[in-house]
């Protein structure tokens, strides 16, 4: 078979293997199979909103219109439940919106994900990865505290026509629950309000959903093994709030895989993004603002200012866009990731008065031990890292900064290309560094949720991927490619996961009497090589060679090695 047989081929493994990962899944959680599972409604109830209840996996749920958790419900949402959505854009999308003293406890788990797509997704890898808004998305609002004027703010792409003011968001209380999101899968989502209604903000910034949008989320909301996956706009957008997020994964946004602004002072570990190569869509793979000065609405002080910390991720992108745009007051700290395939790194912007660049010198804003790799066609400094501003010496203060706190270009080995052919992977990335980089202490991100790691990018060199049986590896976002090894189960070596036979096979090392009779039977050896003695054979068959009571590979192999030897 040739190359491009495989390649055409490949799309059509992806969805054999997806439609029978789809029962198991529905199987080892004791759940219907989708297609059995009788749908259930969900509506706002004119303003009554979902109400306190349970969803289980035994039905499947379908979104219409905007609907919301009210202020003093709690939604429970079970392991393996589906959530779809009725399709939609605008004033006319459907999204959950968890409002304000609302929360939502939708505690997954790895073999058992809770998933939110767009009504009629069949769920067995027929849907194109590059499929974009065919729904709203997930909103949740909180009381945690932004920079705001009067410390509130509208969430965008969402309209409360119950006058409850449910779509405000912030407060005082970065400490506050909105509940549980864990092992969660969104897909295919996103959504544009055209003529927004009211928010004049949203005029200039864009009126729309995202994947997930956590407003003035508090640190006490736990937020962990997140997937959000071919968004139109922004796969996350978080606005103020002190939330934190541990293992994070965001594919194929059309605009950028997540931003945040207006006081956002939270933590991330362990992220993985990437940018859509095939259809080459996106305007920046992270984008990081931090207030809204250029519409008179954020406080004197500009406190809180946005800083949240980001570690151990890795990101790739595509030529054309930019791996972080740094505005508007943006803020933060990024430790420890990898940036690979932009068409260039860090742009920091110096436009207003309380702009990224003074963020930085302010010491809100820093960058330590990160690597960049196939970043436009150089690793120049311009490349990796940029100011634009008036301030003469900006450029070299922000470089300066770069090089001490020990960034650098570097190749850890990792593959940052995926191959697409009508909307369906056929050769996946590999976020896997080959070659280990340290991080010096102070290098590390400062708190207790943090985990100390040594490597640099969101997997470990030679660990587990943390997103084994995700949509993106069920997608093929992590085709193994050309894995060299010995393919052959009778040898000393032989490798499970090798699908390249490199002529490495060892039949020598492993090899000793096997026969449990015989006097120099060796309890280790893998592999019989014929040197049995102390027994009397007592097998029929003249080819039995090593006379262990069957003709088998050992036997061959034997004939084999004196092949051709003289019997005198």
């Amino acid at each position: 078979m040739d190359s491009t047989q495989t390649h055409f081929l490949r799309p059509l493994f992806a969805i054999a293997s997806l439609f029978l990962f789809s029962q198991a899944w529905a199987q080892e959680c004791n759940c219907p199979e989708l297609g059995n599972r009788p749908v259930v409604n969900l509506t706002d109830n004119d303003g009554a909103g979902t109400g306190t209840r349970t969803l289980s996996c035994d039905s499947l749920y379908v979104l219409n219109g905007f609907v919301y958790v009210n202020s003093g419900d709690v939604l429970t949402v079970d392991p393996g439940t589906v959530i779809q959505a009725k399709p939609g854009q605008g004033e006319n999308a459907s999204c959950l919106v968890v409002a304000r003293g609302g929360q939502i406890l939708a505690d997954g788990t790895s073999e058992c994900p809770i998933v939110f797509t767009y009504e009629g997704d069949p769920m067995n890898g027929s849907t194109p990865y590059s499929t974009h808004g065919l729904w709203g998305g997930v909103v949740i609002n909180g009381y945690g505290a932004l920079n705001t004027y009067d410390g509130e703010d509208n969430a965008e792409g969402i309209m409360d026509a119950s006058g409850q003011f449910r779509d405000v968001f912030g407060g005082a209380d970065n400490a506050e629950s909105s509940g549980v999101l864990r092992y969660i899968s969104i897909r295919h989502g996103g959504s544009e309000m055209p003529n927004p209604p009211v928010n004049f903000q949203n005029v200039i910034n864009g009126d729309e959903t995202n994947g997930l949008s956590l407003n003035g989320v508090g640190s006490g909301t736990t937020l962990e093994h997140l997937e959000i996956v071919s968004t139109l706009d922004d796969g996350l957008q978080v606005m103020g709030g002190a939330a934190s997020i541990k293992y994070l994964a965001i594919a194929f946004s059309t605009e950028e895989n997540i931003e945040y602004d207006l006081g956002w002072v939270g933590d991330v570990q362990y992220f993985f993004s990437l940018m859509d190569q095939g259809e080459m869509t996106g305007e920046h793979g992270f984008d990081f603002e931090g207030d809204d000065f250029e519409f008179q609405d954020v406080t004197l002080s500009f406190l809180p200012y946005t800083n949240p910390q980001i570690a151990n991720f890795t990101s790739f992108g595509h030529e054309g866009i930019g791996a972080v745009r740094w505005h508007n007051g943006g803020g933060g700290r990024l430790y420890n990731g990898i940036f690979q395939n932009w068409d260039f790194g860090i742009d920091f912007e110096d436009a207003d008065p309380c702009d990224a660049y003074e963020l930085f010198l302010f010491g809100q804003l820093e960058i330590h031990n990160n690597r960049f790799w196939n970043v436009g066609d150089s690793l120049a400094l311009d490349t990796m890292v940029l100011y634009e501003g008036p301030v003469w010496n900006g450029n070299d203060q922000i470089q300066d900064h770069f090089v001490l706190n020990n960034n650098q270009g570097s190749d850890l080995g990792l593959d940052d290309t995926f191959d697409a052919l009508a909307g369906f992977i056929t050769s996946g990335v590999d976020p896997f560094p080959t070659v280990t980089d340290s991080v010096p202490a102070q290098h590390q991100p400062v708190g207790t949720f943090f985990d100390p790691v040594n490597y640099v990018g969101a997997f470990e060199p030679g660990g587990e991927n943390w997103l084994t049986g995700s949509y993106l590896d069920e997608l093929g976002v992590f085709y193994p490619g050309d894995i060299p090894g010995c393919m052959y189960d009778w040898a000393c070596n032989y490798s499970e996961s090798a699908n390249l036979d490199d002529g490495s096979c060892d039949i020598l090392s492993c090899a000793g009497c096997t026969y449990e009779a015989a006097e120099n039977f060796d309890p280790a050896a893998v592999r019989d090589d014929g040197t049995c003695a102390g027994f009397d054979g007592n097998s029929e068959c003249p080819t039995d060679v090593d006379q262990d009571g069957t003709v088998g590979v050992n036997d061959l192999l034997e004939i084999l090695s004196v092949f051709g030897s003289s019997c005198e």
